[in-house]
């Protein structure tokens, strides 16, 4: 398993699970019925899922979060590495550890993760 404290900039990561999100106002919404979760990002993190569509370092991924919102680039860092760390605990994306390998995986600050059962 990825030791997700190593997480840094130059980490490259990518969605870890092929989940259909639609948009629902600001946020994305997705129901993963296999797992029993139901997936909710706000904005930013809507965001941050559709820059991973590919593999894509994380100070990439806070580069273009600057541009497109009011945030400096230590601040962004710092939530992007939350962020990361807690799609990563939910199965939400991977973690590329070289050219093609990754280690297969997230509730993140603008992410959260419910069971439809209420469990």
């Amino acid at each position: 398993m990825f030791d997700t404290s190593k997480i840094i900039a130059t980490t490259i990561i990518r969605r870890g699970k092929d989940i259909s999100f639609s948009d629902l106002d600001d946020e994305l919404l997705a129901i993963d019925a296999q797992a029993g979760y139901c997936y909710s990002l706000n904005e930013t993190a809507g965001r941050v899922w559709a820059l991973i569509a590919t593999p894509t370092p994380v100070v990439a991924v806070c580069e273009q979060l600057c541009r497109e919102f009011a945030v400096d680039q230590a601040t962004c860092l710092r939530q992007m590495i939350f962020l990361v760390q807690g799609l990563y605990d939910a199965g939400l994306v991977q973690m590329v550890v070289a050219a093609d390998a990754s280690i297969p995986s997230a509730t993140p600050p603008g992410a959260s993760v419910s069971r439809p059962d209420g469990m």
